[in-house]
């Protein structure tokens, strides 16, 4: 028992010290400073083990910079570590972490080739960065990593967007910009001209850019791939005060605007498992029942959309609510 107690110790030792490494990189890899609140949500931890883990931190790599808290007014205290002379591995990536970004590139070319030519770009650049001994090093590791792991081909649409497109409309973004765009509508040949706001891009298995337009500021997505053009034009173009992009995604259950219901799903025991490994959505909260079932709970739009996706689990789930999600179900069964 000794032996037992004493190795789970030693494995608590170990967490702690790759959790406080890990947390002297995220405090290094800012200007502006992390909060405790920021802490406390990267590494799922409650408030004092956060206050703990950066007394740590401050304890073994010397005091801490406190930023300015310019997002809050000064409410909040902020963390930055000025890495000490001699703890540079804590920058060095590793063969895998190198491999995995070959292996996104390589992932995205067939169907996001904008993001692709990015992450290719900073592949490049952390391998001119490396010192010519550390990559001698790490080469064979990533050699070996990408000899045993392949992506497979995914249907889809064939591009989400073009190069020059997504590049126009960041650059709009940041500038706060508006940007004129030649955009093909659904069973039309001849695209329309639209002057848009844009207030944000959503990713995902298609790409949309969400924007208001001149005259009417209501956000509205058009789907990137269905822009041929964009230019960018010397007009402001500010989406409103107060508009929150992740809200925003977050009502629909995938890109299908509508107001978000709350959603309450009942899955049988024979499906519970495979349900719990399941992302819903962001707000999901699940509850095991006394009887084997598992209790799904969101709010979201997009419920034609919601019931598609539950289609598979035709037999083994229960539309609670709202009744009209049930009777989408209901029908997606008997159309199947």
């Amino acid at each position: 028992m000794a032996i037992k107690d004493g190795t789970s110790t030693d494995d608590s030792r170990f967490s702690k010290v790759r959790v406080a490494l890990d947390l002297a990189l995220y405090l290094a890899s800012t200007t502006s400073g992390r909060t405790i609140d920021d802490i406390q949500q990267e590494y799922a931890l409650s408030r004092r083990t956060a206050e703990r883990m950066r007394d740590l931190v401050e304890d073994v790599f010397g005091e801490l910079e406190r930023p300015p808290d310019h997002e809050s007014g000064g409410k909040k205290v902020r963390y930055r570590l000025p890495l000490p002379k001699g703890f540079s591995f804590l920058t060095m990536p590793t063969a895998e972490e190198l491999a995995e970004l070959t292996n996104l590139a390589e992932a995205m070319q067939a169907r996001d080739p904008a993001r692709a030519t990015l992450l290719r770009s900073l592949q490049r650049k952390i391998g001119a960065a490396l010192l010519p001994k550390e990559a001698l090093r790490l080469d064979p590791d990533i050699e070996a990593h990408l000899s045993t792991e392949v992506w497979a081909h995914v249907p889809g649409p064939a591009q989400l967007c073009r190069p020059e497109v997504l590049k126009t409309i960041r650059h709009a973004l940041l500038a706060e910009h508006a940007v004129e765009v030649r955009y093909r509508k659904i069973g039309e040949e001849e695209p329309h001209l639209y002057r848009l706001v844009p207030f944000g891009l959503i990713l995902g298995t298609r790409h949309y850019i969400v924007s208001g337009f001149l005259d009417r500021p209501k956000p509205h997505l058009l789907r990137l791939d269905r822009i041929d053009h964009a230019t960018e034009l010397d007009e402001p173009g500010r989406r409103p005060e107060g508009f929150d992009l992740r809200a925003y995604a977050d009502r629909s259950f995938g890109f299908f605007q509508e107001e978000p219901e709350r959603i309450e799903l009942l899955f049988a025991p024979a499906a519970a498992a495979e349900a719990r490994n399941t992302a819903f959505h962001p707000t999901q909260e699940m509850r095991q029942l006394e009887d084997g079932r598992l209790q799904v709970t969101f709010e979201a739009g997009g419920l034609v959309e919601l019931a598609r996706f539950l289609a598979p689990w035709r037999d083994h789930v229960e539309a609670v609510r709202p009744e009209r999600l049930r009777n989408l179900l209901s029908q997606t069964e008997r159309a199947t």
